[in-house]
């Protein structure tokens, strides 16, 4: 089973993935997954507190997957061991707890996944180089590159696409960055190239059907096996149990 769902902001948003909002879990195993689009938050300093969510997803039935997104601490993330795994590079964080890195494709559960990360913060302004903002947030040359090598070896043709932000005509619903463009623009021209049935993103912090191909995701959690997204359960009633579990 694949399910995906949006930033978890570790910790501000993971409890999403709380037994009591996605009880789904507790029939799943290590062979199954949850991809997050990004912002994924776990990576971001060497504090007890997220040690302790770190610890607390590493106990979870299933396999997380994330992309980066542009609230990452890459100097850590980039520390971690790098592997290959279904066919693509990750950073391996714990026994079930993978990054997958930017340009890849990967085989995961018999569908072809592409995956890049990254985005620009538009809240730079208030952020502190190297301590809760770094430059890695968006692309280099060399990532780019290596994407289009990989998309080349499968013929431009994938399941799903996950990413963090998205192509230009999809993101311009939301805002418009020249700073992001760059990044934008190459998804465009990937979204224009691509054969590809579903496309994942985060960023801008809400669930929504685009259209029958994009879909971005947030609080909710999309059943990929189904095709649908999974019942809005309230978040309220689980904060409690949530803090007491980590």
């Amino acid at each position: 089973m694949i399910y995906l769902t949006g930033d978890t902001h570790i910790p501000i948003d993971i409890e999403k993935l709380n037994e009591k909002l996605f009880p789904e879990q507790l029939s799943m195993t290590r062979e199954d997954h949850v991809i997050i689009c990004g912002d994924f938050g776990g990576i971001w300093d060497e504090s007890e507190r997220h040690k302790k969510w770190l610890g607390w997803l590493a106990e979870r039935n299933f396999t997380v997957l994330f992309a980066d997104g542009n609230h990452e601490n890459f100097t850590m993330l980039e520390k971690y061991p790098v592997s290959e795994w279904h066919g693509g590079k990750i950073h391996v964080i714990a026994d079930n707890i993978f990054h997958l890195m930017r340009g890849q494709v990967f085989d995961i559960e018999n569908r072809l996944f592409f995956v890049m990360g990254g985005a620009y913060s538009k809240d730079r302004i208030f952020r502190t180089p190297g301590v809760s903002w770094w430059a890695r947030e968006m692309p280099d040359e060399e990532e780019y590159k290596e994407a289009l090598r990989n998309l080349k070896k499968v013929g431009f043709s994938v399941d799903h696409v996950i990413t963090h932000t998205a192509p230009t005509n999809i993101i311009s619903r939301f805002y418009t960055d020249e700073h992001e463009k760059p990044l934008n623009e190459f998804l465009q021209y990937l979204a224009d190239t691509l054969s590809f049935d579903k496309w994942f993103f985060g960023h801008v912090h809400t669930d929504e059907f685009i259209d029958d191909r994009f879909i971005v995701l947030y609080d909710r959690i999309y059943d990929l096996e189904r095709n649908v997204m999974l019942e809005e359960r309230c978040r309220g009633f689980a904060s409690d149990e949530m803090h007491h579990e980590a």
